[in-house]
């Protein structure tokens, strides 16, 4: 059973300083650890929460609950049995693992760096901060975040809108300080260079463009929120107007480039026997004949050409089930994408639609922007201009390697091709169905804008085993509370249940569409 290969001594250990106990500070603070570690060494750790590329982070974060984003499908069902996450029936020791383990990597270091108070380290710690704790945030719901201090972690929770306004708030603080930075540094007194950077190598006006990047990603995540139109609205403003601005090439996109660091985490996972494309993406892709299947997949076997995905949420899967079908065209050393300029661009594309010319001007022209820049991301650009083109090619129908119950029909029949006549919703459909395809393999992100906008049409379970109300229409909404926080955090984690009426996976977040 792989997936305990290498962290049942930390599991173990996770109970003791996970999340937001009071025994965290006792361990992270090593009196026999030398303090003199480069705070660029710091920092790295900080980053390994993007992409999560070690394999046992990589598939608890990137195919546990990224199976909800339609992008992968786990091909084992491991040790507990018809407790699974992707059949929405997600026991309590598996439940806690990404919330757990994001609290841990990130606050033994960060809280390091601060206590460091290297000048050029701090703010980008600061940027990371709000990254990782918003992807906590989005899984869970309210979050403990306002209260954190060294050494203090079994705090209150804040609901969602205080953790976002905080979120902002930090964020702009980072920006501010990253941009003064980035007018001033050289490679002489770089504290990132020497490999401790694996996305930018110390470019700190990337990293600004980055900053500004999830700022416009997260006004858009709470613009439907009822009375935060206009505070989102200016949010993103400032992220588009600000001097270094937001990603807008290819060389601005964020990728986790390893630099030896571990192998590629799919491919590991990929390796067991325990991953395997999921049936929505490459079922959308077959039918637009996208370019980029290619690149994002292996054939199935037997094939040249014919590629395969594997419905998510087949009660009893074993690795041997599916082998034949199609794989992630991955290798040790693939980078792994953290955040790419076609989404900035399906962004703002979206952005126009809400009305905020000043954010965007022309919804069409940033749709097919992200459309090219996602075919120049992945080497096949020359591809691009024919596919924006298409007007008739439409997501067609699965057809399962094994089992007819789990062939399914996509109820999303939209082209490619941007239609200015057509409704509001449409428009929307088309942009976050092509932001979706542009963002693989990020699951999470994926489940966000499914949440969001009820687009794209991402197959339900083949087995729908829950016991809190997931309906297979509307697909699990969130994650529960980590048992951790139970245990160490009762009070304050059964405050948060309250706050959103129940601790079930069946509840909406503050910013995800409620029909």
């Amino acid at each position: 059973m792989k997936i305990f290969s290498k962290y049942t001594i930390c599991a173990a250990l996770a109970g003791l300083f996970c999340s937001c106990t009071g025994n965290f500070e006792e361990y992270n603070t090593n009196p026999n650890q030398p303090q003199t570690l480069e705070s660029g060494a710091l920092v790295t750790q900080l980053i390994n929460c993007l992409a999560s590329p070690e394999e046992n982070p990589c598939q608890r974060n990137n195919t546990f609950w990224a199976c909800f984003g339609g992008y992968v499908t786990a091909t084992n069902t491991w040790h507990w049995g018809d407790f699974n996450y992707y059949t929405y029936n997600v026991g309590d020791k598996e439940n806690r693992w990404s919330a757990d383990w994001y609290f841990t990597q990130f606050y033994k270091n960060y809280f390091s760096i601060v206590r460091m108070n290297q000048p050029a380290c701090l703010p980008l710690a600061k940027l990371l901060r709000v990254d990782v704790m918003l992807r906590v945030a989005c899984l869970q719901g309210p979050i403990p975040y306002t209260q954190i201090k060294e050494g203090t972690f079994a705090v209150a929770y804040d609901n969602e809108e205080t953790a976002f306004k905080a979120m902002f708030e930090d964020l702009d603080s980072a920006i501010a300080e990253l941009t003064e930075i980035a007018g001033a540094m050289t490679d002489e007194i770089n504290p990132l260079k020497g490999g401790y950077d694996p996305i930018y190598d110390g470019d700190f006006k990337k990293w600004v463009k980055y900053a500004n990047s999830l700022k416009l990603r997260m006004a858009i995540r709470i613009s439907g929120v009822s009375g935060y139109e206009e505070f989102a609205h200016q949010k993103a403003l400032e992220a588009v107007n600000h001097s270094i601005g937001v990603m807008s090439s290819i060389n601005d996109s964020a990728w986790d480039n390893l630099n030896g660091r571990y192998k590629n985490g799919f491919q590991v996972v990929q390796e067991w026997g325990e991953v395997r494309p999921n049936a929505s993406i490459v079922t959308f892709m077959n039918g637009y004949n996208d370019a980029r299947r290619s690149v994002y997949f292996t054939p199935k076997d037997g094939s040249s050409s014919e590629y395969v995905g594997v419905r998510s949420g087949i009660r009893g899967i074993k690795p041997d089930m599916y082998r034949k079908s199609s794989k992630f065209n991955v290798e040790t050393n693939t980078k792994m994408l953290v955040f790419s300029a076609a989404e900035v661009a399906f962004l703002r594309a979206e952005a126009n639609l809400l009305g905020w010319d000043d954010v965007a001007d022309n919804a069409q022209r940033y749709y097919e922007e992200g459309i090219r820049l996602s075919f120049n991301e992945r080497g096949v650009g020359t591809a691009a201009s024919a596919y924006i083109n298409d007007s008739s090619s439409v997501p067609t129908g699965f057809k399962d390697m094994k089992n007819t119950k789990y062939d399914y029909t996509p109820k999303n029949t939209v082209t490619i091709k941007w239609n200015e006549g057509a409704s509001t919703s449409e428009k929307l459909n088309r942009i976050i169905t092509q932001k979706w395809i542009a963002n693989f393999p990020m699951g999470n992100e994926g489940w966000n804008d499914y949440r969001r906008t009820g687009f794209p049409d991402i197959f339900p379970a083949g087995d729908n085993l829950s016991t809190t109300g997931v309906t297979s229409e509307r697909g699990q909404r969130r994650l529960r509370f980590s048992q951790t926080e139970y245990e160490t955090n009762k009070a304050n984690v059964q405050a948060a249940v309250a706050m959103i009426g129940s601790d079930k996976e069946n509840i909406d977040l503050w910013w995800a569409k409620k029909n």
